[in-house]
């Protein structure tokens, strides 16, 4: 799964259904800070912040309930490994 920013800035999620990795993915560089000041904030070396409700919202599958709770059940498990806060409800990815 990986969040695309599109060259005009515009983000969409794509991959929904591969929940074993996530990304951020920039069809033009240098667009990350500026498409995702909205949902998320920089983090260390080249990786984002990201609001898990954004993320959740950006789906095309955000309205089915055994998807959702599947997002939040890989959010749980990479917890341990520092790629989400479950507490402020936010995932870390990487920009690729």
């Amino acid at each position: 799964m990986h969040v695309l920013i599109g060259a005009d800035g515009e983000l969409s999620l794509e991959e929904v259904d591969n929940l074993k990795g996530f990304s951020i993915v920039e069809t033009t560089r240098g667009t990350a800070a500026a498409a995702l000041s909205e949902i998320g904030e920089p983090a260390e070396e080249n990786h984002y912040w990201l609001s898990a409700p954004a993320i959740v919202a950006l789906s095309s599958r955000k309205d089915d309930q055994e998807w959702v709770e599947a997002f939040w059940a890989m959010l749980q498990k990479v917890e341990a490994y520092g790629f989400s806060d479950m507490a402020n409800k936010r995932v870390k990815a990487h920009i690729e």
